[in-house]
């Protein structure tokens, strides 16, 4: 099952997960990077002048209906206004004991930031079944890096971004081991897949160390910001998780 769609209504989308319904819903209620990747990005004010993303907490729950329904809001500046951005995620049986889960955020309307929701949905939706298949009813622990874009030239658009971030990491080559150049905060595993958008691009990675988890790297906005999200498990995973955070932000601010 599959859906993916954008209305001037809402943006629409769903997922076949190979987990029960119970083992889907809690998922999509605790692992850190997944509803991360659907709610609103804030802006802040780097020291050096610079504009980055700086997404914090998510979105509050305000509704939970387990193991079916969750909803989350938040207030966005949207054109110069507030909006509420309404996300309701459905979790339901489907077809050869899989369970579909769906979600829908309205609020946004039509435009480029709904085009970048729609493609940060997919990479949610995405590692969201990553997860459920390989770390199924397990606690994680998340870490999150950011820094802006450099080395941009005015012909130099989103997916260049992205492909420059990527070739800067090292080799990131779908169903390949990763090859994390020298200097580079340390990773190793293989890269599921890579996707690519017009205002959302990611490469997500599944790894054994230093830790194992779910990584995935991303470039977000037409004027890009690159972040590392990632979810790691194992009784080192809280260290290694703070250790990668402070490495991944000093690496990305001198990118």
């Amino acid at each position: 099952m599959a859906a993916d769609g954008t209305t001037t209504e809402a943006v629409e989308l769903g997922v076949a997960v190979a987990a029960s319904v119970e083992q889907a819903f809690d998922a999509v209620d605790r692992l850190p990077d997944v509803r991360a990747w659907l709610e609103p990005a804030g802006v802040a004010s780097r020291a050096d002048g610079t504009i980055a993303v700086a997404t914090g907490a998510t979105a509050p729950v305000v509704e939970r209906e387990p193991p079916h329904r969750l909803v989350t809001e938040a207030a966005v500046p949207v054109d110069g206004e507030d909006v509420v951005v309404t996300t309701i995620w459905r979790v339901e049986p489907h077809d050869g004991g899989t369970t579909a889960v769906r979600v829908t955020t309205t609020g946004l309307g039509a435009g480029p930031q709904a085009d970048a929701l729609r493609e940060r949905a997919a990479t949610a939706l995405t590692t969201l079944a990553v997860h459920l298949e390989h770390f199924p009813g397990r606690t994680g622990v998340g870490l999150h890096a950011w820094g802006p874009s450099r080395g941009r030239t005015a012909d130099s658009g989103h997916e260049r971004a992205h492909a420059r971030f990527l070739s800067q990491v090292g080799v990131v080559a779908p169903r390949q081991p990763l090859t994390i150049f020298r200097g580079v905060p340390q990773l190793s595993g293989i890269c599921l897949e890579r996707r690519a958008g017009h205002q959302h691009s990611a490469a997500l990675l599944l790894l054994d160390g230093p830790a194992p988890g779910v990584a995935t790297l991303a470039t977000t906005g037409a004027d890009p910001v690159h972040e590392v999200r990632a979810v790691l498990y194992g009784d080192s995973a809280e260290e290694v998780a703070e250790r990668l955070a402070a490495q991944w932000s000093a690496w990305l601010a001198h990118a």
